[in-house]
């Protein structure tokens, strides 16, 4: 163990531990690195302030606490305010040679509506992406109210999550070297509101220069869920009637809410919510405008979004059945609800742009998604997977696709996800083992082993199987992108194909990830084709 101690110039000593990995072999882990000083007390709410050192060695061989949230699978309330922290798995150095400093990092940003998740082994095992010779390094940050409160003042600004992702960049790049990366080669990865989070890394000017490649799967910063842009301060407003604070100064209401349980914040987040915003997901707390602040992470956030690209290579993608994640929601209040106004189940906010053009309306949508007829529980449900997976993802990762072709200069290559021969955690959970396609996070059991699920039978796929194949070739083709910004750069066992970035607005290639590797292009336009007649489209 003495062999792993690493010591972080102007921090201390640190003791990580070497890990089996599932898939063979081993690897050094660190788990637990405060990458930032703890926001409990007076820090609740604010921006992130650099880690204090320690004397001693400090042992990271256990996870840091997971920001505080409810856990949909215990219906519990987990974690806290003291969550940022960091873990960080390197392979194993070969015997008698010293430890390497030129090694690519990946840094993942986990997914969950900015409302739950963890960077843990739970569903993030490192095993399989480490063994292809790459520092991973996971994140925790500030997650709902505690990491996005926004007063639309300095004392409540939002955006504090977002923040922590840039203060864990900033971590990696002051230290990483010592655990064998590469600061000049830093690929931030991420899936849902991970991969927001990475849209939005790529614009923020506080983030220049922290990383070089981007991957984002499953989503964009247009994804209509995936930021809160209108009215922040009334939701906040509507958190403190729950919680019986009668006051409208700012300030003060910052000092009550730090008062405030942590567990009796995430409850009155969860209860406030109505059905109808659980529906459409629509999140209260979220990334937004935080031009209030002393340092906003993007100035003009919605303008800056709406106009910026991706400055770095990037790979963008989607899986075909992400609308799956939403099936539970379709039952016979809620068809009747929609058969009633199908505006019900309209993302506000797309609701927002049909009212500013004369484009496109909620009875246009339900007419091209479900014909002239009613609804229906069972008959309707293919249909609205679609819908949904539309309205809430693929519509909003094209839209950043063809931005990215018509305004940028970097390279972009699209993928879209469609292997539905494995096992899949979320349909498990939401008993949709029957609906055909991948569902949201479906790609995550190819790119990580999720140590939390092994009672569930996930376990290393056996050699030569289809699984197998399959992750060989995903962490093959994202580990050579992170490596070099290609992620076919020659053949290989497992990919025999080249996957080309995107040539032209409307022809957008797309590399088929499936049982086999193919190429089509825009796989799913026909259906898109009526989001077009939204405003602000290109």
């Amino acid at each position: 163990m003495n062999g792993y101690v690493v010591k972080l110039r102007g921090l201390g000593r640190l003791r990580g531990s070497i890990e089996k990995n599932v898939d063979g072999g081993s690897y050094v882990s660190f788990k637990g690195v405060p990458y930032a000083r703890p926001p409990v007390g007076d820090l609740r709410f604010s921006d992130p302030l650099p880690p204090l050192s320690w004397t001693g060695i400090r042992e990271a061989v256990n996870f840091g606490n997971s920001c505080g949230q409810f856990d949909v699978a215990t219906r519990k309330i987990i974690g806290g305010d003291d969550c940022l922290y960091l873990n960080i798995y390197a392979p194993l150095p070969e015997e008698g040679l010293p430890r390497r400093s030129d090694l690519p990092v990946m840094v993942w940003i986990h997914g969950g509506g900015f409302v739950m998740g963890s960077g843990d082994d739970f569903l993030f095992g490192p095993d399989y992406l480490v063994k292809k010779n790459v520092i991973v390094v996971s994140i925790n940050y500030r997650l709902g109210v505690l990491g996005f409160l926004n007063l639309e003042h300095k004392v409540a600004p939002g955006n504090q999550g977002l923040k922590d992702q840039i203060m864990a960049l900033r971590w990696i790049r002051e230290h990483v070297q010592v655990f064998g990366g590469e600061k000049s080669n830093v690929t931030i990865f991420g899936e849902s509101a991970g991969a927001a989070s990475v849209h939005y890394l790529t614009l923020s000017p506080l983030a220049q220069g922290l990383f070089h490649k981007a991957i984002a799967q499953s989503s964009s910063g247009f994804c209509p869920w995936a930021s809160k842009l209108s009215n922040p301060k009334r939701d906040a407003m509507r958190l403190l009637e729950y919680l019986k604070i009668n006051s409208t100064n700012e300030r003060e209401i910052v000092d009550r809410l730090k008062t405030v349980e942590c567990s009796k914040l995430i409850e009155a987040q969860t209860k406030i919510q109505t059905p109808q915003e659980k529906i459409s997901c629509v999140w209260l707390f979220g990334p937004g405008n935080d031009d209030a602040a002393d340092v906003p992470f993007l100035p003009k956030f919605s303008e800056s979004i709406k106009n910026g690209v991706v400055k770095v290579p990037l790979i963008l993608g989607y899986n075909n059945g992400e609308g799956i994640i939403f099936s539970k929601t379709l039952n016979s209040k809620s068809c009747e609800a929609m058969n009633e106004d199908f505006e019900y189940l309209v993302h506000p906010k797309i609701s927002d742009d049909m009212k500013r053009g004369r484009g496109i309306t909620a009875a246009d949508l339900k007419l091209a998604y479900f014909g002239d007829g009613p609804l229906h529980p069972e008959r309707s449900m293919r249909n609205f997977v679609n819908f949904m997976s539309d309205m809430q993802f693929t519509n909003a990762i094209y839209e950043l696709a063809k931005r990215q072709v018509k305004k940028g200069r970097e390279k972009t290559w699209l993928y879209r996800f469609s292997f539905d021969k494995g096992m899949s955690f979320l349909k498990l959970v939401l008993n949709a083992t029957h609906l055909p396609g991948a569902c949201h996070a479906d790609e995550l059991a190819y790119l990580f082993y999720p140590h939390g699920l092994v009672d569930l039978g996930f376990l290393p796929p056996e050699k030569g199987s289809k699984e197998r194949i399959l992750i060989e070739r995903i962490t093959g083709m994202w580990t050579d992108f992170a490596k070099i910004g290609n992620p076919t750069p020659g053949e290989s066992e497992f990919v025999k194909i080249n996957w080309e970035p995107i040539k032209s607005v409307d022809e957008l290639n797309c590399m088929e990830i499936d049982e086999e590797l193919g190429t089509s292009i825009n796989p799913d336009l026909e259906r898109l084709l009526i989001w077009n007649r939204l405003p602000n489209k290109l």
